[in-house]
């Protein structure tokens, strides 16, 4: 997990290399990480008469580098030759159409973080309780 100290000092280190895309700073805190990436669409949705489940689709992969505005991951994609998944699918990825990332660090996946603004009020209660 990154720590607030290492997210300042990257900041700080990418500020003084002139560096200003939002890949560049992934690049430098995730670099060689695991992590899983949403740009906003829906990998399955779900309905019945009532009601409508959307699933958020994330790309997973292992950061390699970043280029400008592009960031490059090793994702992790389904053979399909041999059913099973693995690494070596090279991913070059916009910055700008990246919503949301995550790393892969057993602190929760991004399904587990979206919430509805029903529930807001409550977790904000669980959480500063503990």
């Amino acid at each position: 997990m990154i720590t607030k100290e290492f997210l300042k000092e990257t900041i700080q280190s990418l500020k003084d290399q002139n560096a200003h895309t939002f890949a560049e700073l992934i690049s430098a805190l995730y670099t060689d990480k695991f992590i899983e990436i949403y740009v906003g669409d829906t990998y399955e949705e779900v309905s019945t008469d009532q009601i409508s489940q959307q699933t958020p689709a994330v790309f997973f992969g292992k950061v390699i580098s970043s280029f400008n505005d592009c960031l490059i991951i090793n994702s992790v994609f389904l053979n399909h030759d041999t059913k099973k998944y693995q690494l070596g699918n090279l991913m070059f990825i916009n910055d700008r159409s990246i919503r949301t990332i995550s790393e892969l660090d057993g602190t929760g996946l991004l399904n587990d973080m979206f919430h509805t603004s029903a529930e807001s009020y409550n977790l904000k209660k669980i959480v500063e309780n503990k």
